[in-house]
């Protein structure tokens, strides 16, 4: 407490110093003798701190010698003179002294505008920023030397040519008041500094000394702590994985890695290498197999059959080679997809078209982007994920974490930290419907979202749960990020410069930029282009069907549905019986549950009907309903037609309701739900109500057979086991894995809290035998 209140006393007097000084000769009759105590109180102050300071250099040593030495000639001489003149060097010396003070750090870096702002962000020394926020703050530095030489100057005309007034005026005032200005000026130009990019390096620009050695490029867990990778590490392990690429005589590499950071080593050995890069997010050994030429390679972090494991090339290898920045126009890359028709297709990639992306999204979000930390909860091998959690921020030297997020309740752990979330609408569906309270970011999050539209309730849920609204972005693999929008600010769609969009002879939105194919690129979407440029999206040219000879927009049944104001996601899909009809699964929000709870699915049918039926003819209304708590959807938030479709074609059962499923490969998941009114409980413990063995083994074939098109015949069964009971009213998920190799079904049936109910393997015959 002593020392506080010391700092405070020493801090008061340096500051009202000009102003007790002319209150002392003005107005109080103190002879210049007695207020020289004054300089020699300060001089003690000044001594006192310097002889606490920790092992203080020698620099310091002298400067703080030097100083109090001129405040004690100062003191003595007022005291010694009674001398009203050399009280008055006081403010004089203060700004030589800070003149030093600041001046010193330039040689002796890192100069001390820098410390403070380390001090007060710690994360500056972690991040690539760092080398431009160092360069920043030395001008800094240097501007308030040079204001401590101008205001020094006037302080001493104000010793030699002014009197009393004017002298504690200008330094008991109207310096402070400066100081002030400056001071403020400094931190608003440091903000503006703060939302750009400043360190942002075209990826095949980067050199090796482009980044500080112990800057992070990726980290695990939530913050810059603890198991990080740096640049130093970053550059080595590039050097190993290139050794080792290039000892194999392939020309191109098929690259999967779920680790971000093995991934970005990977890409950019292969690119310093002149390798060809297949980016594949399916490591599935038959499609490996398929896509596998002779001169291909394979890299993987995870195991993978037949491929080079990065993390073991690490481990192994020594680095050698030096860094090498490459030709942009001579990387070659291909992406599959599974596009509108289900089946993987290659798309051709040049490196520049990566680069040029990436350029023109940093342009667009670099205020939003500045000094926050990279997280996902998508795929980076697919173009959305790989343009904003690979390539900008590794540009930008932002840290990326290791590991996407696949919980909305994951998020938890971030909260105190600056983060760009790079999201699909899947993911903030399930955060907009689970999460009761908002999550308590420190500084809101900036949010993107791409793979579908995201739903206005949805979007505006995210706003209130995390206090930043959402980016949307539109675009494909082929284009990349086309257009940009925030819901709540516009509904319409905004060019990301330098896309352009125009008409197709097809009626379809055609996209020109610099990262686009030359003669641009023609997508599958209808849409309005209005005259600012601004567009908004009418659906797919495929999506246009006829029903009956009519035709129908079958977004314009989901819009008509969603304006009901109880639904929270749908898809209508054409369907082919006798007749083509259209289907529709709906999702019901919160109200919708709550309007429906307890009604029959005929009258649920007949509320949607009516709705319908102040805008759509009958024949074009939606003839099957399904009532679902989630549509089916891929890690991108894709609702894909065909699985939607697979649903209608299982017949509808008074025994068990679908809630949801997917099919991802060979594995599916289904969650149903059995009524206490189903036929499968008769004659089985009436009065004990359990779902026999026999139905269980027949709903995991019913849905084999309905969603995978399979050959379903028995040969045998292998450690079947039934652990636990399974009751009328509650939720049961069946997990099936279908090896074609052995014509093995694995299943497992688990209840709520993840109980195992049954599980075992179904071996079917296969189609040839």
């Amino acid at each position: 407490m002593k020392t506080v209140a010391g700092k405070i006393l020493f801090a008061a007097l340096s500051v009202l110093y000009p102003i007790l000084v002319f209150c002392g000769l003005r107005f109080w009759g103190l002879s210049p003798r007695k207020l020289s105590i004054l300089l020699l109180l300060l001089a003690a102050f000044h001594l006192i701190s310097a002889s606490r300071k920790k092992q203080p250099g020698a620099a310091s040593r002298l400067k703080e010698g030097c100083f109090v030495a001129f405040l004690l000639a100062c003191g003595v001489a007022a005291f010694a003179l009674d001398n009203a003149l050399v009280l008055k060097f006081y403010p004089v010396l203060v700004n030589v002294g800070m003149l030093f003070f600041f001046g010193a750090t330039l040689f002796r870096k890192p100069s001390f505008v820098f410390r403070l702002a380390t001090f007060a962000d710690k994360r500056i020394l972690q991040t690539a920023d760092r080398t431009s926020v160092e360069r920043y703050c030395d001008r800094v530095t240097l501007t308030w030397c040079i204001f401590f030489i101008l205001n020094g100057s006037v302080a001493l005309w104000t010793v030699l040519c002014a009197d009393e007034k004017i002298w504690s005026l200008y330094n008991g005032l109207i310096s402070y008041i400066l100081m002030g200005l400056l001071f403020v000026s400094e931190i608003g130009v440091r903000k503006m500094k703060q939302s750009q990019l400043q360190s942002y390096i075209p990826f095949s620009k980067i050199e090796a000394d482009s980044r500080p050695d112990d800057s992070v490029v990726c980290f695990s867990g939530t913050r810059l702590s603890g198991d990080v990778k740096t640049w130093a590490d970053f550059k080595a392990d590039v050097s190993k994985v290139r050794q080792a690429v290039e000892a194999e005589p392939y020309t191109a590499w098929i690259l999967n890695a779920d680790d971000v950071y093995y991934f970005l080593v990977a890409i950019f050995a292969l690119f310093q290498s002149q390798k060809k890069i297949l980016f594949s997010a399916n490591r599935q050994p038959e499609f490996i197999r398929e896509i596998r030429k002779p001169d291909v390679g394979f890299l993987n972090d995870t195991g993978a059959e037949g491929a080079l494991q990065i993390p073991k090339i690490i481990e192994t290898y020594t680095a050698k080679s030096t860094w090498t920045p490459f030709d942009i126009n001579q990387a070659k890359a291909a992406m599959y997809t599974s596009g509108t028709t289900g089946v993987p297709k290659e798309i051709p990639k040049e490196g520049w078209q990566y680069e040029n992306e990436a350029n023109a999204l940093a342009e667009r979000f670099a205020a939003g982007f500045a000094n926050r930390n990279f997280y996902m909860t998508v795929n980076h091998h697919h173009i959305y994920g790989m343009a904003f959690s690979i390539f900008v921020p590794i540009s930008a030297g932002l840290p990326i974490r290791r590991v996407r997020f696949e919980f909305p309740e994951e998020l938890e752990q971030i909260v105190k930290e600056p983060a760009v979330i790079v999201a699909s609408p899947a993911f903030l569906k399930r955060l907009a419907a689970n999460r009761k309270k908002p999550l308590p970011f420190k500084k809101p999050p900036f949010w993107l979202s791409a793979g579908g539209l995201l739903p206005d309730e949805v979007a505006n849920r995210v706003e209130e749960l995390s206090g930043n609204g959402v980016q949307e972005i539109y675009g494909c693999t082929e284009t990349g990020a086309i257009a940009t929008r925030r819901i709540r600010e516009k509904k319409l769609w905004t060019p990301v410069p330098p896309n352009k969009i125009s008409f197709a002879e097809n009626g379809c939105l055609k996209i020109d930029s610099s990262y686009t194919d030359i003669g641009g690129f023609v997508t599958g979407d209808l849409g309005k282009i209005e005259d600012d440029g601004t567009f908004q999206l009418m659906g797919r040219a495929d999506s246009i069907v006829k029903i009956e000879e009519k035709r129908i927009s079958l977004p314009e049944v989901e819009n008509r549905l969603r304006q009901t104001g109880v639904v929270r996601d749908v898809r209508v899909v054409p369907m082919t019986g006798k007749r083509q009809f259209l289907a529709a699964a709906i999702v019901l929000n919160d109200e919708g549950v709550a309007k429906f709870h307890g009604v029959e699915k005929k009258d649920m049918n007949a509320f949607f009907k009516q709705h319908l039926s102040g805008f759509l003819e009958n024949t074009v209304q939606p003839k099957k309903w399904r009532y679902l708590e989630e549509l089916p959807q891929d890690a991108m938030g894709k609702i894909k037609t065909r699985e939607v479709q697979a649903l209608f074609e299982i017949p509808e059962s008074p025994n068990f309701k679908i809630l949801k499923y997917h099919l991802e490969g060979n594995k599916l998941t289904v969650k149903i739900v059995i009524p206490a009114t189903s036929d499968y409980y008769d004659g089985h413990f009436p009065e004990f109500k359990l779902l026999p063995a026999v139905v269980q083994i027949d709903l995991i074939l019913r849905f084999f057979r309905g969603f995978m098109k399979l050959p379903t015949t028995i040969e045998k069964m292998q450690r079947i086991k039934f652990s636990n009971p399974i009751f009328p009213e509650h939720p049961v998920t069946i997990e099936e894995t279908y090896s074609p190799d052995t014509g093995k079904l694995a299943f497992k049936i688990t209840g709520e809290d993840d109980k195992n109910c049954s599980g075992g393997t179904i071996v079917l015959k296969k189609e040839n035998a």
